[in-house]
């Protein structure tokens, strides 16, 4: 008897070892485990487990098959399911299944929560191995609609996703219908929050109904694609279309690259399709490239809406390196590479973003930081404001800051905006606009435009330096839809400044000591909270003193880039101290 009870126990221990999935609810069976995430929603699907229902994913766990969620309602019977790492468990749930890797049909309040300890860490990677062949489209997540129900109130945080190749998986995220690419009922509600995507075709393509579009989408501080050359994505960062009422905002998108041999159009985000009262910004969108030889093209940021009336505010997006293959014959963003594109509808404001072009294209085209397809054809179409667009591309051919194949009436509002062009000419609107004299003869308004060459922190921050940007500073005018930069820092309410960061070009008076050189740069200035500190030597340490010359802190950096926390000292005018390996400067900062 003793040796059976043994056995038995033996046995009950070794399931609950190798069970990598733990599930409570507050009704129906309250507790189970499980082997696979498949095996804990067919277990939901069948009844079993209803109510609130947490899934805790304890190890590493091998789907045999898509795991299925499906809709609540007659013998499945939930109100809620969370998906979640153990507390201090980072695990991986992976699936070779064509399909998809986690399906939820139809299931509305499912929550994918990918931190263990309740913070912002990404703890859960979710993974499909699969590799594409002819007729088969393999996603990590498929978010999806039936023929009668939309899968609502959806979100992913804190969690990797990540397919098998960028060609071999189409979505590392799909929000559609029962095929990829519509649904057949809206999917509302549905948020992607401070996730990974890598090797996939898209990021996130969430396409929703064309009749009653979805509504409430969130996708806001994701990280897209890689500099790793196998974790790029095939064609596309973040997709979003036939949506209303939705925000992108805070996302990086860092590698998208075509193979050399694929056609089509590679972009950081599309916004596409029946859209309407969306804001984009504060996306940080590179390293986008085409790199067919026989052309095809690049985008930073594609707005193609179908709606004459959108209501996209578009602003604080910074933009740079989007090369295409490059076509002579052609100004539209068929061949070139293109920072923003703007390819129908209207009902846009694109105020106070950043773009710069600053890698060459292979061939000589037409590529432009921003670039207005003739099939922008309604007159107040586009309100364009405050923002920063440069060309500093050196391949032979045209170069422009701004490229219309519309005529000047789609513009409600052109003006306050710097162009800024290595190339013979500015722009293009009927012919190439020369100067900005011809640009404002050409595009109409641009009273208070400027074409200046901006000094940027790097080749990569696209903060303006404090120094060498005398003719861009109060060069903006106030616009009541924008009250804060990309950092966060407050706008100017009556001269803000142009681009995605506000900045205050430093003139030193007379016993104030300038940087001796143009590799010291800092930001913000003025500032609130941090200031970075960026040099070409090592910094060993910063010391700030208020004007009576009391040293009020010494930070140690040893570092190239540091930064020094003031909100230890109150408002006023401070002198920053930089001693490097090299030398001593000072640099005058305001602390608001």
């Amino acid at each position: 008897m003793r040796k059976f009870l043994f056995c038995v126990i033996t046995t009950i221990a070794a399931a609950n070892f190798n069970a990598q999935i733990s599930l409570a609810s507050t009704a129906g069976t309250m507790t189970g485990t499980y082997t696979t995430l498949k095996g804990a929603f067919d277990a939901i699907n069948a009844g079993t487990h209803q109510g609130a229902i947490t899934i805790t994913v304890t190890a590493n766990t091998t789907e045999t098959a898509t795991a299925t969620l499906n809709a609540s309602g007659g013998t499945v019977s939930y109100t809620s399911v969370m998906i979640k790492p153990g507390t201090g468990v980072n695990a991986t749930i992976t699936s070779a299944d064509p399909a998809a890797t986690i399906k939820l049909f139809g299931a509305d309040n499912v929550t994918i929560e990918g931190s263990n300890n309740g913070t912002s860490t990404r703890n859960l990677t979710i993974s499909n191995s699969y590799v594409a062949t002819t007729g088969t489209t393999p996603v990590v997540l498929w978010v999806s609609s039936t023929t009668t129900d939309g899968a609502e109130n959806v979100t992913i945080r804190n969690t990797n996703f990540a397919g098998s190749t960028s060609a071999g998986t189409i979505g590392a995220v799909i929000v559609s219908g029962t095929t990829l690419g519509a649904a057949e009922v809206s999917n509302n509600n549905f948020s992607a929050i401070n996730n990974t995507f890598v090797r996939a075709q898209n990021g996130i393509f969430a396409v929703g109904n064309a009749t009653n579009t979805d509504t409430g989408w969130i996708i806001r501080n994701n990280v897209v694609g890689s500099t790793v050359v196998a974790d790029k994505m095939l064609f596309r960062g973040i997709a979003v279309q036939n949506a209303k009422n939705f925000e992108v905002s805070g996302n990086t998108i860092t590698g998208v690259a075509l193979p050399a041999t694929s056609t089509g159009t590679s972009q950081g985000i599309l916004i596409g399709a029946a859209v309407t009262n969306g804001t984009i910004f504060k996306n940080r969108i590179s390293d986008v490239k085409q790199p067919n030889t026989s052309g095809y093209g690049a985008v930073g940021l594609y707005i193609n809406s179908s709606v004459a009336a959108s209501n996209l505010l578009i602003y604080n997006n910074i933009i740079n390196d989007i090369a295409g293959t490059g076509y002579s014959l052609s100004g539209g963003l068929a061949d070139n590479g293109n920072g923003i594109v703007i390819g129908n509808g209207g009902g846009f404001k694109l105020y106070y973003n950043t773009v710069v072009m600053d890698t060459n294209q292979t061939n000589a085209g037409r590529p432009s930081a921003l670039n207005i397809l003739s099939t922008v054809t309604a007159a107040a179409s586009i309100d364009l404001r405050n923002n920063i667009f440069v060309n500093k591309q050196t391949q032979t051919g045209d170069r422009y800051a701004i490229y219309s194949g519309g005529a000047n009436t789609v513009f409600s509002n052109i003006n306050n905006n710097d162009y800024a062009s290595s190339g013979t000419a500015l722009g293009y609107i009927g012919s190439a606009r020369t100067t900005l004299a011809d640009i404002q003869a050409g595009f109409g308004g641009n009273v208070n435009s400027v074409s200046v060459s901006p000094v940027f922190i790097s080749a990569t921050d696209f903060h303006l330096a404090t120094s060498g940007n005398a003719a861009l500073d109060n060069k903006g005018t106030f616009v009541a839809d924008v009250t804060v930069d990309a950092d966060g820092a407050t706008r100017n309410a009556t001269t803000p400044d142009l681009g995605s960061y506000e900045f205050t070009n430093v003139v030193l008076a007379v016993g104030d000591v300038a940087a001796k050189n143009n590799k010291l740069n800092y930001y913000p200035n003025p500032v609130v909270d941090f200031i970075t500190i960026n040099n070409d030597s090592k910094i060993k340490n910063i010391e700030v003193y208020n004007t009576a010359g009391q040293r009020l802190i010494n930070e140690t950096i040893n570092a190239e880039k540091g930064s020094v926390d003031m909100r230890r000292v109150p408002s006023g005018v401070y002198i920053l101290k930089v001693n490097s390996e090299k030398d001593s400067q000072s640099l005058k900062v305001i602390k608001k």
